[in-house]
């Protein structure tokens, strides 16, 4: 999956199930910090997270700093073929 599709999808996801109501998520929007994103919604984040890249998140990447913004988490996930060559 591309990082710009990753980062489009997650988005869409988030703002439509994640965000309350009158708040709009965009790339680089602190998930932690705005409160976007809790302890509770966090496990739903890594799942989607997964289901998108199909592959598991590893216990050892469960960091803050790696789920801290939607562009940080498709920098740290997100596997493009280019990546995959190198």
């Amino acid at each position: 999956m591309r990082r710009q599709q990753f980062v489009s999808d997650m988005l869409a996801w988030i703002n439509s199930r994640l965000a309350p109501p009158g708040v709009r998520v965009d790339a680089q929007t602190r998930l932690f910090a705005s409160r976007i994103i809790n302890s509770i919604k966090i496990l739903d984040l890594i799942a989607w997270t997964e289901r998108a890249t199909g592959r598991a998140v590893p216990d050892s990447q469960i960091r803050l700093d790696n789920f801290c913004s939607v562009e940080r988490i498709a920098e740290v996930f997100v596997r493009e073929a280019t990546d995959a060559a190198a």
